[in-house]
């Protein structure tokens, strides 16, 4: 399962928002840093090893915090990208 985190700041590392986010005890499985042609503008893709609620879980303790001069916005995905729709 995937969590999107947007608005990140532009100074964000893998290493900070992995560290950030296991304090919590949420394992990760990878996470990936996008800006899509814009360095202000940093997201991360953040894969989980567990179903939806736990990544729903993650979306309602990031989404609305402020993080390193951020209000972060997060956002559990239904299902992985390029999942058939069986």
């Amino acid at each position: 399962m995937q969590v999107i985190i947007s608005n990140l700041p532009p100074e964000t590392t893998k290493e900070m928002l992995q560290e950030e986010i296991q304090e919590r005890n949420i394992q990760i499985t990878d996470l990936k840093l996008e800006t899509a042609g814009d360095p202000d503008k940093l997201a991360a893709i953040v894969t989980l090893d567990t179903g939806y609620a736990g990544a729903s879980a993650l979306e309602k303790r990031v989404n609305g915090k402020y993080w390193h001069g951020r209000v972060l916005k997060a956002y559990a995905m239904r299902k992985e990208p390029g999942a058939d729709d069986k």
